[in-house]
């Protein structure tokens, strides 16, 4: 910018000097005792304008050796940031290619001169703990600490990932623990807390930090709906001793929660477990009206509740859509076994095996054989199937 003034101001007043000289023939007088100088306007105007040039050139010919030192130090300085910067893209490729020593070394290099702290401390210390380098890593992560503390949040992640990774879950815990109290809506704290849950089998806690990360959309929900599920499935098998604790964690569940398939069946199992018949066949008719199971449907026959004939009622009629469900078959065979129903229990307990000859289904048929070899002959006591799989040959 400073040059086009320069232009501009000479193109001026070489314009003035030419207009000057060609329409006027003044002179200008300078004195100075003992001399008396007199130019044309002309001359004047050139020598101003060369003594303006020469002035220009000395002034800028000072400033540039004044200022040559700190140019120099400015080209220095330039030298060192821009190899820093090429020590950091090594860094960052050599330890995404897997060379861990060779990253080490051009991050620490990085972070001695100061460029991209805390990128450089981070792929240092990780690099050291792909190494089992421990006291380096956390040597890393100190200095990392006491040069950018604005990266606090980095820090306390990258040591708890890799405590977590160490299997040392109490102590990752911990340290997430001051992460939150520096970042508490940081989803990647969260995400790092519910692996340390996991990891220390608090489901509570688990799934008050899944609902945390649902709620900021920060998962998919896929992973989501696995982690509840596997949260759900061990809080039901702590509380399986536990009748009272069984019925009230279960009522807490969400009518979807209840109805997924592999809680239903485990939740089920625990009643039985625990001879609450009524409450296995209440959550097994509610998950099997919302979406049928073969898995539930054999549960269903061991849980015989109060009115287990209205059991054998509700099981024929989804025997109409389900004619072809071993697992439902086996469930009327011992229902019906339950209320002595010889030739009913006989035919659907054949007709499961006809379908699928599972363990379960050939206990089951030894058991009412034995029953009836200890009995003896005795007339059937209802009607017999209303349907029955076309591939079944009864009598």
């Amino acid at each position: 910018m400073s040059t086009v003034l320069w232009i501009l101001v000479l193109a001026a007043l070489a314009v003035a000097t030419a207009l000057l000289t060609t329409h006027g023939g003044g002179f200008v007088l300078l004195v100075l005792p003992p001399w008396r100088i007199e130019l044309s306007i002309a001359a004047f105007v050139i020598a101003v304008m060369l003594l303006m040039v020469l002035g220009f050139l000395v002034t800028r010919v000072t400033a540039g050796t004044l200022g040559l030192p700190m140019t120099i130090r400015a080209l220095r300085l330039g030298r060192r940031r821009a190899k820093a910067r090429e020590a950091v893209l090594q860094a960052v490729q050599a330890f995404f290619e897997g060379h861990h020593a060779r990253a080490e070394q051009a991050a620490a290099q990085a972070l001695q001169q100061g460029e991209s702290v805390g990128l450089c401390a981070v792929v240092a210390a990780r690099a050291a703990h792909a190494q089992r380098r421990f006291e380096a890593r956390d040597g890393y992560l100190e200095t990392l600490h006491s040069v950018a503390p604005a990266d606090r949040v980095i820090q306390l992640t990258t040591h708890a990932d890799l405590l977590l990774d160490e299997r040392r879950h109490q102590e990752a815990l911990e340290v997430l623990r001051r992460a939150r109290d520096v970042a508490p809506r940081s989803n990647a704290v969260r995400r790092l807390t519910m692996r340390a849950q996991i990891r220390l089998r608090q489901w509570d806690q688990v799934l008050q930090t899944l609902a945390a990360l649902e709620k900021a959309n920060a998962i998919e929900r896929s992973h989501a709906d696995a982690v509840r599920r596997q949260a759900h499935l061990e809080l039901l098998s702590r509380h399986g001793h536990d009748e009272r604790g069984l019925r009230t964690f279960w009522r807490s569940l969400s009518s979807e929660q209840r109805n997924d398939r592999t809680v239903a069946a485990a939740a089920a199992r625990r009643f039985i477990d625990l001879k609450q018949m009524d409450d296995a066949r209440e959550l097994l008719e509610q998950a099997l009206e919302h979406q049928w199971d073969t898995e539930l449907a054999g549960l269903y026959g061991q849980c015989p509740g109060s009115a287990v004939l209205t059991q054998i009622e509700r099981a024929e009629r989804w025997l109409v859509k389900h004619q072809q469900d071993a697992g439902l078959l086996l469930s009327l065979g011992r229902l019906c076994l339950h209320q002595s129903l010889w030739g009913k229990a006989q035919s659907y307990v054949e007709a499961s095996l006809a379908i699928d000859p599972s363990p379960e289904g050939r206990e089951t048929l030894e058991v009412l054989r034995s029953r009836l070899a200890q009995r003896g002959p005795s007339p059937d006591m209802g009607p017999w199937p209303r349907r029955l799989p076309p591939d079944f040959e009864g009598g």
